[in-house]
């Protein structure tokens, strides 16, 4: 059996995410929707990472992130959300805003995930709300309303 540098990462962020499971657990930041939400969160930022350059910032806060995952060139704060169906990209009303937002689908079969689209996040701020089943108003966009990635990746790479 050959594993890769890939395999050996991934299996990194599993173990991060199950600690940050852990260290959330009835933490007021804490929005544990689905199974493996951590490491399904994790592997959409490992995505969005990949193509920035960047690595997801691994450090424990456990008051949350703020809604911030990385900063790309230009100083734009970006937060990525991850779903295992991403019909929407969705924010918790009342809660911070980053200036990017990417929307990202975790496959289950591939323990991948693929980036999908971007908005701005004073447009999302603007979006309807709507409680989607668990209790929590969330600003939402419908996933085929968003900007394709390629336009995100061309700008960071013409401003860069």
């Amino acid at each position: 059996m050959t594993i890769s540098r890939f395999d050996i990462f991934d299996e990194f962020i599993k173990t991060e995410a199950d600690g940050r499971h852990d260290d959330h657990k009835n933490h007021a930041s804490s929005r544990p929707l689905s199974l493996d939400y951590e490491f399904i969160g994790l592997s959409g930022e490992t995505a969005f990472g990949r193509i920035c350059g960047q690595m997801p910032d691994l450090d424990r806060k456990l008051e949350g992130d703020k809604g911030i995952d990385f900063y790309v060139p230009l100083i734009f704060s970006v937060d990525v959300k991850t779903a295992r169906k991403p019909f929407h990209l969705i924010h918790e009303q009342g809660k911070n805003f980053a200036d990017i937002y990417v929307l990202a689908q975790y496959d289950d079969e591939t323990k991948k995930s693929k980036l999908i689209g971007w908005e701005w996040g004073l447009k999302l701020k603007s979006a309807p709300v709507k409680d989607f089943g668990y209790g929590i108003m969330n600003h939402y966009i419908p996933a085929k309303d968003l900007k394709p990635i390629d336009e995100m990746i061309k700008r960071m790479i013409k401003y860069g």
